[in-house]
């Protein structure tokens, strides 16, 4: 990982390649907007990024392929998020952006040579990188973009960015459908990430396995890449604790990756027959299929918990007091379940009676959605 003078550095060569853009590429040109579905035959999406940022266009991809059948959609991922698509029937070629001039100049000749109708660079917030790709592949394209700033100008259609706004990064994807002349308010988010059959039935045998069936489960998710943005063992021990004396016939299944291992065999001590520690070796979307057979999640603010939400599982997600990013991935369209730290760079201070209080706000809610949506259908 590059260190932070590194970043800054290269933040700062960016910025001073903004103005040259203004000498080379041309303005958007709106009136393109809105486009006439009938003649948009394929579309290129550029999210070559983080998980998070993958997870979050996936709703709006699969949204356009229900509304245009005949649409071909690719996308431009990264080494590290091309795991989420890569075996996705909703994407007729998934494309590896590198880093690495040698692999991505070949790469973007070709792709320009395909001559899409719409370039789309979903990535939020100004990104040199995300221009180049629009400009150098979408030549004669029309190019739109979610939510930029400066660089806004040279999109036929972006949304403006808003440093104090509130907007869910899925909820900028789905934005792409302004374009289209349709109101993204009427467009049904809730679509989980493709998992490959293999991962469903890992999921399957293991939660038979360890016979939850007819139990309430909840799954807990105690990894999150670096320890500033998890908690100490000995809280995610207490939050089970408390969950298990509201809800004694619960049963837990702790999620971790191969570093957190030894944190997650000390949750199962003194809980036998109640928490089960997840198989070893299992990928992202083997996790995925195993969070689609809880009741809840409760996790730090991960991969793990956005696609959670995209099941509409409810949740508790744990999350650094840096509100602008906490609104962009805050549990989707969920009105509580979140956990803020009072500190911007770690959730240390974070206590396990919160998450536990947060928990039954959240079983309440959803006890009270269920009441209401069987009222209305008697």
């Amino acid at each position: 990982m590059p260190s932070r003078g590194v970043k800054t550095t290269e933040k700062a060569f960016k910025r001073f390649l903004h103005p040259l853009f203004r000498l080379f590429f041309k303005k958007g040109d709106p009136s393109h907007y809105p486009v006439q579905a009938e003649k948009v035959r394929s579309i290129l999406i550029l999210r070559p990024d983080k998980l998070g940022d993958m997870i979050s266009i996936i709703p709006a991809t699969h949204a356009l392929k229900r509304e245009f059948p005949g649409l071909r959609i690719e996308i431009l991922a990264s080494p590290l998020n091309k795991q989420l698509v890569e075996n996705d029937p909703v994407f007729d070629a998934v494309h590896i952006y590198r880093k690495n001039i040698l692999d991505d100049l070949p790469l973007v000749r070709r792709l320009k040579a395909k001559r899409f109708d719409i370039v789309f660079d979903a990535i939020c917030l100004d990104s040199v990188t995300g221009l180049l790709l629009t400009k150098l592949i979408g030549n004669g394209s029309i190019t739109a973009a979610s939510r930029k700033q400066d660089l806004r100008r040279f999109y036929d259609y972006c949304e403006p960015y808003q440093r104090d706004g509130q907007e869910h990064n899925v909820d900028n994807g789905l934005l792409i459908f302004n374009l289209f002349g349709l109101s993204p308010a009427t467009i049904d988010p809730f679509s989980p990430v493709h998992m490959p059959e293999e991962s469903q039935a890992k999921a399957a045998t293991f939660v038979k396995s360890i016979g939850v069936s007819g139990k309430f489960c909840v799954g807990l998710n105690i990894s999150a890449g670096s320890p500033t943005r998890t908690l100490v063992i000995s809280k995610y021990a207490a939050v089970l604790d408390g969950i298990a004396r509201h809800l004694p016939m619960a049963r837990f299944i702790i999620i971790c990756t191969g570093e957190d291992r030894e944190r997650g065999r000390q949750l199962l001590q003194g809980r036998e027959g109640t928490a089960f520690l997840v198989p070893e070796g299992l990928s992202l979307l083997d996790a995925a299929a195993v969070i689609n057979h809880v009741d809840m999640f409760v996790s730090p603010d991960t991969s793990l918990i956005h696609i959670a939400r995209l099941m509409k599982i409810p949740v508790v997600g744990l999350y650094c007091g840096h509100m602008r990013n906490y609104h962009s991935w805050k549990p989707y369209r969920q009105q509580c379940g979140s956990v803020v730290s009072s500190h911007e760079g770690h959730l240390h201070d974070i206590e396990a009676q919160q998450v536990v209080d947060e928990f039954r706000e959240v079983m309440a809610s959803v006890s009270s959605k269920d009441a209401e949506t069987s009222s209305s259908t008697l």
